[in-house]
């Protein structure tokens, strides 16, 4: 009689044989996993979220706007000085100081009278006025390139209703001055004359668009005086 083994199983051929099939189906499986080539990363398309200083700017580029054709209709220089009455510097600018520079601009800013103002009563008016005898052509050329240079930190403007071509932005000065400035600046063209007109305030901010509405009062009163 055969000893049986110590723990009480008794190992047969079919056992045996089991017992290998189920080693060898683990080293196939186990040399499968390791020779597979590995699937390839699928890649994913990167999705850019625009922020606030992305929006969409208004192209000011030349060649995307038509030259304007048609009759010159001015022929004499105009005076900046002389196109915005009293009542409206005194309106806009604190102890108005006037400074004319240039024949074609004239600059009013808040000059204290006694105690010094504070920072944010600090005003200044500018306006600048061109009568471009060459033409139409000229006129649409300083008139895009002064918008160029009104939206380059704002990036964006807005259609003022003025003249033949108008715009507005506004933009504050960045920094923690807590002074700003903040200016509006309207840019207008009328036949062949260019105007501009820039209202700025010692603030960082405004939220009630008070500059920009001064800026378009005397724009507005400047084109119509020029085109009267």
């Amino acid at each position: 009689m055969n000893p049986s083994p110590a723990n009480g199983v008794k190992v047969t051929p079919l056992l045996l044989s089991g017992v290998m099939a189920v080693v060898v189906l683990m080293l196939f499986t186990v040399v499968f996993l390791l020779t597979r080539a590995p699937e390839p990363v699928k890649k994913v398309a990167a999705v850019t979220v625009p922020t606030a200083s992305e929006e969409p700017t208004q192209s000011a580029e030349p060649s995307q706007e038509a030259v304007p054709t048609g009759e010159a209709r001015f022929t004499t220089e105009a005076d900046p000085c002389a196109l915005v009455d009293e009542d409206l510097q005194k309106k806009y600018v604190l102890y108005p100081d006037k400074s004319q520079i240039y024949r074609e601009e004239c600059e009013w800013q808040s000059l204290p009278r006694g105690a010094q103002l504070p920072d944010n009563m600090g005003f200044r008016l500018k306006v600048y006025v061109k009568v471009f005898t060459e033409g139409l052509g000229k006129a649409h050329e300083q008139y895009l390139a002064r918008r160029a240079d009104a939206t380059l930190l704002p990036k964006k403007y807005n259609d003022a209703g003025i003249g033949d071509a108008s715009y507005s932005t506004v933009w504050t000065l960045p920094g923690d001055t807590g002074r700003g400035p903040t200016t509006a600046t309207v840019g207008v063209r009328l036949s062949n004359a260019v105007i501009e007109v820039s209202y700025e305030r010692r603030v960082d901010a405004d939220p009630e668009g008070r500059l920009t509405k001064g800026a378009l009062e005397v724009a507005k009163a400047v084109a119509d005086k020029v085109g009267a």
